[in-house]
Parts: C-alpha cells; sequence; structure tokens
C-alpha cells in the first residue's frame, strides 16, 4: 500500500487516535519489517471506536498487535508528559 493511501488511512476521525495513528506512521512504520507493516496495515482496518478501546481502554485484542499497541501507549505517554510541561 502507497504510503499516502496509508496515511489517509490512519485519520479516523478521533483527533488523538489521528495524531498517534500519524505519529507511528511516521516514525515507527517504514523501520518495519513487510510482515509488521501488514499488521500495522490490518490493524488500521480495525473500527475506530474498536481502535480506541484498545489503545486507551485496554480491551482485548489480536495478540499480533500487542507491539503496535505497546508502540502507541508509550507515544500518548509521551504526548501526555510534554503536555503536561
Amino acid at each position: 500500500m502507497q504510503l499516502s493511501k496509508l496515511r489517509w488511512k490512519c485519520r479516523k476521525g478521533i483527533r488523538e487516535l489521528d495524531i498517534l495513528l500519524a505519529k507511528y506512521l511516521e516514525h515507527n512504520f517504514v523501520n518495519l519489517s513487510q510482515k509488521n507493516q501488514d499488521i500495522f496495515i490490518e490493524f488500521t482496518n480495525i473500527d475506530t471506536y474498536q481502535l480506541f478501546d484498545i489503545i486507551f481502554n485496554k480491551k482485548s485484542h489480536n495478540s499480533k498487535f500487542i507491539k503496535i499497541i505497546k508502540d502507541l501507549t508509550s507515544i500518548a505517554v509521551r504526548r501526555k508528559n510534554e503536555y503536561k510541561n
């Protein structure tokens, strides 16, 4: 999938989720193996509100998404800390 199409796909309509997915795409995606890029693309196919619940409310998810979720959670924590300062 072209990066521009994936960037558009990462826009989910919930601001914080949009920011996290865009930052992940910008900083992490290009360094992933093809297999992990495919997993991220699959991750972006999940319904917006399910994604939000998985990341922010720790809802259950497919185990193949664990690394992505940990990375996104880490980005969220960093953003929160930056906002506090």
